[in-house]
């Protein structure tokens, strides 16, 4: 029950290097133009500390232990010196090598936790009963559910969890058409989103802003076709993408706020209650500023995780007409694939600066999510941070049909990056957990 909040939380879930930013001095910051002081209430942005400090730690910690051993040595006997210097002169590699950007500990640490994901996957069947567009997500995390939440006055909302979160998904659209409308016409107000993280006594963990897009015209129509010719005129002017989906992911962990899911009722019954609370409440504040919002269904959810997903629509039909299941989904050590499209996670490791002469954030999301792929997912998770300020924690993945296509599009994603003045980091040994935080779940877990 989601009352009593001591269930292990699964180690699949542990935090992937994407899914933490390093200090924040380590990283420029998103900021908005203007003087430094701002009112009371204003968005205050910074990174996420995760397990790039945890390494920062690990190699103080192995120089001091280096350094031990040499004492120690001296201490013991001058001859000992030769054998304490080759073990501190290991230490010292382990704590300064790095392979591929990553540390020595924290490369081995990655590797062996992709091959244990990997083993557990074989050995774990698809539950019984799980609905074909969900399928690919429960692969990832087999303890993931759907429930129903309504009552006689109101439309069925769907919840999303496993047993020690709950997450509600809303959809939203403006005004303008997706053909119509240049991609960083307004913007969706990220204050709003700041806002729900705590309503009436109920505190979220996370509100996640998931983009999902699909460029137009399609990159398997030849450049003769008559499709490629008509759209290239506005393509070219607005940068219209043919898919812009646009969903909010609303995060509750029970453990934050027990009184308030206890006023509720407690239990699961409480803890869908408070979500739902704050999803009628950012969905009013999202309608007054003039978007067309939608608190999703539980088959909407389900479809919303598969598109995000990338599932083959017809390997999905075929898959809810036989009682045999097989796996749609594979990690590998630069990308996952699901059915027959492959995907690449990255972290957004440092963040342009934005506003004053730099790009407004929408602009800097509309230059990452234009590139030549199937599909580009862009995550942007905001969480409580220290001093009432917001943490920001940003992933992006792209999709493509083939891997040649999908190398061609992360080569396109790196170099927009580069002209944007973002940093991104490839989650190498860590897709599933970057594919896990892109999904409209409520953030990286």
């Amino acid at each position: 029950m989601m009352a009593s909040g001591t269930r292990t939380r699964s180690r699949d879930r542990a935090q992937a290097r994407g899914s933490s930013a390093p200090r924040p001095g380590a990283a420029q910051q998103p900021s908005a133009p203007g003087p430094r002081p701002q009112a009371s209430g204003a968005l205050h942005l910074r990174t996420r500390q995760g397990q790039s400090g945890a390494f920062r730690l690990q190699r103080i910690v192995l120089l001091e232990i280096a350094a031990a051993v040499l004492l120690a040595g001296w201490v013991i006997d001058p001859l000992a010196l030769v054998p304490a210097a080759v073990v501190a002169v290991v230490l010292v590699l382990l704590a300064f090598v790095r392979r591929r950007g990553r540390s020595l500990p924290e490369w081995l640490g990655t590797a062996r936790a992709l091959k244990a994901r990997q083993r557990r996957a074989a050995s774990t069947p698809i539950p019984p009963g799980t609905e074909p567009g969900l399928a690919p997500a429960v692969e990832c995390d087999p303890s993931l559910r759907t429930y129903a939440y309504g009552g006689r006055d109101r439309r069925p909302v769907g919840i999303i969890g496993d047993g020690t979160f709950v997450t509600a998904v809303l959809q939203v659209e403006a005004d303008a058409t997706a053909l119509r409308a240049e991609r960083s016409r307004q913007p969706l107000p990220l204050g709003l989103v700041r806002d729900a993280l705590e309503v009436d006594g109920i505190r979220l963990e996370s509100a996640q802003i998931v983009l999902h897009t699909q460029p137009a015209p399609a990159l398997h129509l030849p450049q003769q076709s008559v499709a490629v010719t008509n759209y290239a005129p506005l393509q070219a002017q607005t940068g219209a993408p043919a898919v812009r989906i646009t969903w909010i992911a609303l995060k509750l962990d029970p453990e934050l706020c027990p009184e308030a899911v206890s006023a509720r009722g407690g239990g699961l019954v409480g803890a869908q209650k408070c979500v739902v609370r704050a999803a009628d409440h950012l969905t009013s504040r999202l309608t007054g500023a003039g978007f067309r919002t939608t608190v999703l269904n539980e088959e909407e959810l389900t479809a919303a995780i598969a598109t995000s997903a990338c599932a083959n629509p017809l390997v999905t039909a075929g898959a809810g007409r036989t009682e045999a299941r097989e796996r749609r989904t594979e990690e590998s050590g630069r990308s996952w694939r699901c059915d027959n499209r492959r995907h690449t996670t990255y972290w957004v490791r440092r963040w342009p600066l934005v506003g004053g002469d730099g790009r407004s954030l929408p602009q800097l999301v509309a230059l990452l999510t234009a590139v030549p792929a199937l599909a580009t997912t862009f995550s942007l998770t905001l969480a409580h941070g220290e001093r009432g300020e917001v943490s920001l924690c940003g992933h992006l993945r792209v999709t493509g049909r083939s891997d040649d296509e999908l190398v061609a599009a992360r080569r396109a994603l790196e170099e927009a990056a580069r002209r944007g003045g973002a940093g991104l980091a490839r989650l190498d040994r860590q897709q599933l957990p970057g594919v896990l935080a892109t999904l409209p779940l409520g953030g990286a877990r």
